[in-house]
Parts: structure tokens; C-alpha cells; sequence
């Protein structure tokens, strides 16, 4: 008898111990532990180790993973996805850690405001009176990924603007539809940011006069901003299939219209349509260095092939034009930043 209590015993401690492992939310408990025994900086290679303990912990999950039996294969590689991104957020906020940690030991981001003092930089207070304004009019062109991506542009916008001792008079016009359903489920207390949020359309806020759109295939190049004009970057998503829609826009509406100097200073392996959060990132360095070349290169990811035109040491290697009739920048279009997100940003 005491023979075949030991056994069963034996045998419910060994299907817990399944269970366990094949739970996701004790497998991520048990890892959550294990990180918080962890200190100091771990290196690359334990943190590689790391990430393959994951994969080889969920590669087992899945494999165990009861599918629903009528769901279909688009259906059970979403389900994946989700089950994936939960399983491995212990392992991301972890890297994020190591990745704070190494700035800080290597003397980087010393110059990053903290939470706090961002909270004292306000769009009133600012002296930087320039007004950027994020057309979200296409919202019905874009399909629901997209919109996910334009959402996570827009924040990365907020986000770049807060740290601004000086900030930009950063718009958000025509928001409505999928892109405020999405911000309102997935981004809490965004009605709290220190933007301008506004339903009406670009054509409905400003005169058309004062507005200069920024488009890739604008043949005006941008030199400076004329804080009289408001520089509008289109809130759109389509990778390509709607080649050029920002700019005919722009002319039909009467609006002034300009691109980034990027060709003046880099060739590209890739198009020149930047992602909105690239766009606002260039102009928002360009105010502080006043420097094109360096606003740039410092923005404008490694996988758009950027090379610098040889023999181009000029600051200001572009036309003269006049600020007030023109200026330039490139519009927003795919993905990235990883986060992601592109909403590309």
C-alpha cells in the first residue's frame, strides 16, 4: 500500500511539474525570478543564452499547445504571434535593462532628461514656436496593421517632442476613425498629451497659404523653416501603393509643398519616403544643431543604405531659396520600430 502511495504521488508531482512547464505564465514567473537573481551587466553572450533558454522553452509550449480544431492556418500563425509576444516579454524587458545599464556604465544618456524634468517641458512654456502638423486624413486607405504602425509613429512623435527642453508645437489633425479607435484601446491616457489633437482637417485649421507639405516628391528643397508657415507630414502607411498621393494632395488642396535636403548630402540604396517619425525626428535635430547633414545621418536608418556624397563638406550644401516659399522634408510611409515598431514610424 505505502508502495503505491509513493507512486502516485510520484506521478501527480511529475504532471504538475508538465503542467508547470507548459504554462506560460509560470514559465515566465519562474524566469522573472530567475532575472531578479541576476546583477550587474550581463554580457552579449549570456544574454544570447538567455534568449535561446526562451526559444527552446516555447518551442516545447507550442508543441503541447491545444489548438482550437477549427481554426484555420492564417488563424493559427496570429495565435502564435500573440502567444509568442507574451511568452517572451519577460525576456524583453530584461534586454531593455541591459541595454539602460550599458549606457550608463559606457557614460551614455547622461544628457537624457529624466521622467521628471520632462515633465516641466511644456509646447506653452516653449521658445520653439514652429508648427509641425501630422495629417492622419488616410485613414481609409490603410489597412489595420497599418494603422498599428501609424499609432506607434504618432507616440514615437510624442515621445521625441517631450524630451525637448524646447519642444516643437506639435499637431495632430483629422484624428478619428481606426487610428482614435486604435489609440484609445491600445494607448491609455493619450487625450493627455501634450500635443494638439484636433478632429478637424488640415485645410479646416490653417489657410492653405501657410502651409507647406512635406513630400518626397516635392521638386522644392527645404533650407530653413518660417515659423509664419506650418510644415505638414502626411500620417500615412501604404508601402508604396499609393506612390506619391501626399503630394498631389497637397497641390490640389493649394498647399505650398517641399522635400528634405537628403539628396543635397546622402544617396539612398532605398526610396526616399521616410517614415513619419524619422521626418519629425530630422526636423526636431535640425532645430537644435541647425545642421542638415548631422540631422540626418544621426536619423535615417542603416537598412536605407545611406552613403554620403563624396567631397561634401558644405553645412548647408543646397539651393538658396526663400524660407517662407519653400521648404523641405519627406513624408511617412513604412515600417520599421520594432517598435517596430515602422509606424514607419
Amino acid at each position: 500500500m505505502i508502495v503505491l502511495i509513493t507512486i502516485l504521488l510520484w506521478k501527480i508531482q511529475k504532471i504538475k511539474m508538465k503542467l508547470k512547464r507548459l504554462n506560460p505564465l509560470s514559465h515566465r514567473s519562474t524566469m522573472n525570478r530567475e532575472m531578479k537573481a541576476k546583477k550587474g551587466i550581463l554580457s552579449q553572450e549570456e544574454l544570447d543564452a538567455e534568449h535561446k533558454k526562451y526559444e527552446d522553452e516555447f518551442v516545447v509550449y507550442i508543441e503541447n499547445y491545444q489548438f482550437p480544431e477549427d481554426i484555420s492556418k492564417n488563424g493559427k500563425r496570429k495565435l502564435i504571434k500573440n502567444l509568442r509576444y507574451e511568452f517572451f516579454r519577460p525576456f524583453k524587458r530584461l534586454a531593455h535593462r541591459v541595454r539602460a545599464k550599458r549606457k550608463k556604465a559606457e557614460g551614455e544618456g547622461k544628457s537624457e532628461p529624466s521622467r521628471k524634468r520632462c515633465k516641466t517641458y511644456s509646447l506653452k512654456d516653449s521658445q520653439n514656436k514652429l508648427r509641425i502638423a501630422i495629417d492622419c486624413s488616410y485613414d481609409d486607405l490603410m489597412l489595420d496593421k497599418d494603422i498599428t504602425k501609424l499609432s506607434s509613429q504618432v507616440q514615437r512623435c510624442y515621445s521625441i517632442n517631450r524630451h525637448k527642453e524646447n519642444p516643437l508645437q506639435l499637431h495632430v489633425t483629422q484624428m478619428g476613425g481606426k487610428l482614435l479607435n486604435r489609440m484609445e484601446k491600445h494607448m491609455d491616457g493619450f487625450t493627455n498629451w501634450d500635443i494638439h489633437i484636433k478632429r478637424e482637417s488640415l485645410i479646416e485649421l490653417f489657410k492653405p497659404e501657410d502651409v507647406v507639405y512635406l513630400c518626397a516628391e516635392s521638386e522644392n528643397l527645404l533650407t530653413d523653416f518660417d515659423a509664419d508657415k506650418v510644415y505638414a507630414i502626411g500620417g500615412f502607411v501604404d508601402h508604396n501603393s499609393h506612390k506619391g498621393l501626399s503630394y498631389q494632395r497637397a497641390v490640389a488642396a493649394g498647399f505650398g509643398h517641399a522635400r528634405l535636403p537628403i539628396d543635397s548630402f546622402f544617396t539612398l540604396s532605398t526610396r526616399k519616403v521616410l517614415t513619419v517619425c524619422h521626418v519629425f525626428e530630422i526636423i526636431s535635430m535640425f532645430c537644435v544643431s541647425k545642421d542638415w547633414k548631422v540631422a540626418i545621418e544621426n536619423t535615417i536608418p542603416e537598412r536605407k543604405g545611406l552613403e554620403a556624397i563624396a567631397d561634401n563638406n558644405s553645412k548647408y550644401n543646397v539651393p538658396e531659396t526663400k524660407p517662407s516659399k519653400s521648404c523641405d522634408s519627406s513624408q511617412s510611409a513604412e515600417q520599421e520600430v520594432d517598435t517596430s515598431n515602422k509606424a514607419e514610424l
